[in-house]
């Protein structure tokens, strides 16, 4: 994980440490049975850069302990050796017995199971190292779901069934349900890389769930402006197509034949970037309601900047990070990073 909290880069590693933060007692309560969180403890050792992506403090049968939490989206071979350092530093640090655990969020092609063995040059063991791994995409919606347990409802988008409407409104719900508002914005963006930035239908699906959650955020764009758009578009190519291929086939035919591929190609096409141009406004509404009710000092800035940009990806990216922004200067400064011309 990067260190930054406003770092571009990292929306999946961002997602899963403020899902953390915003629900460490569920996540405790999955990963060691029985242990109640006291304290969530700062992540950054002292002396060599080292930053861990949550560390926990529990009780368990009476007894103080940290839970280590690392979150893995891309493929590291070299995470065994991680862990062993992170649990080493902090159990340096706070005297007191590590328990670490890894989830990772996507299928890797070899996933180093524990224990991690150090050889010595003879072969033979020297350290043998124990750790918790999770794979989501080995596991079903439901395996989650029977937890009982709110604050890792999100996670089901990433298993194996879990990347559908059905489950990503289940998870809205919920997070309604328990009045869970600061989860909302690590749950879209995780729902959001989930489904894909190609599947266009189901990105402006999940923005308009979202929109609906809250009540002060401006209507949605409805579908029949995007389908009226599609069908002039279409009418139009349609037209021109079927001028130039009568010409040569005549025009009755041509005109025919023409209108009516144009028309196919045009509604796809129209849909398609009214889709986009649907997404980018919703996104861009979104960021600018954020900015309204939290930094409204900052709001010619970042109308200025997030118009610029066209990348959806980045703009959800905007949104988690203006989500969990502590103050109006680290805005400002993640602001004034981005491009004039936008990336």
């Amino acid at each position: 994980m990067s260190g930054g909290i406003l770092d571009v880069a990292t929306p999946w590693d961002d997602s899963m440490k403020l899902l953390i933060s915003e629900n460490a007692q569920d996540f405790v309560s999955w990963l060691m049975e029985g242990a109640v969180v006291e304290e969530q403890l700062k992540t950054e050792f002292e002396g060599r850069k080292l930053i861990a992506d949550a560390l926990l403090l529990v009780i368990i049968k009476g007894i103080r302990w940290l839970l280590h939490i690392e979150v893995q989206a891309e493929h590291d071979p070299d995470m065994p050796r991680r862990l062993v350092e992170y649990n080493m530093r902090a159990r340096r640090e706070y005297n007191l017995p590590v328990d670490s655990v890894v989830i990772y969020m996507h299928n890797h092609e070899k996933v180093h199971q524990s224990p991690w063995q150090l050889e010595r040059v003879d072969g033979g063991p020297l350290l043998n190292f124990y750790y918790g791994s999770i794979e989501l995409r080995k596991m079903a919606a439901i395996d989650l779901r029977e937890l009982g347990l709110p604050g890792i409802v999100p996670l089901m988008i990433l298993t194996k069934d879990g990347a559908t409407r059905e489950v990503a409104d289940e998870i809205f719900t919920e997070l309604e349900r328990t009045d869970n508002q600061d989860s909302m914005a690590p749950a879209y963006v995780m729902a959001s890389l989930a489904f894909g930035k190609h599947n266009l239908a189901d990105q402006s699906w999940l923005l308009r769930r979202l929109k609906n959650m809250h009540n002060s955020l401006r209507d949605t764009p409805v579908y029949q402006e995007m389908t009226r758009m599609a069908r002039e578009e279409g009418f139009e190519t349609g037209h021109k197509e079927g001028q130039q291929q009568g010409r040569q086939e005549g025009l009755q035919q041509g005109l025919q034949q023409g209108l009516q591929q144009g028309l196919q190609q045009g509604l796809q096409q129209g849909l398609q970037q009214g889709l986009q141009q649907n997404q980018h406004q919703m996104l861009h509404g979104l960021i600018m309601d954020i900015i309204l009710q939290r930094f409204p000092a900052l709001v010619v800035l970042a109308e200025k900047k997030s118009t610029a940009i066209k990348d959806p990806a980045i703009l959800r990216n905007i949104l988690l990070k203006l989500s969990i922004a502590q103050s109006a200067q680290e805005v400002e400064s993640y602001m004034n990073q981005i491009p004039e011309e936008g990336v």
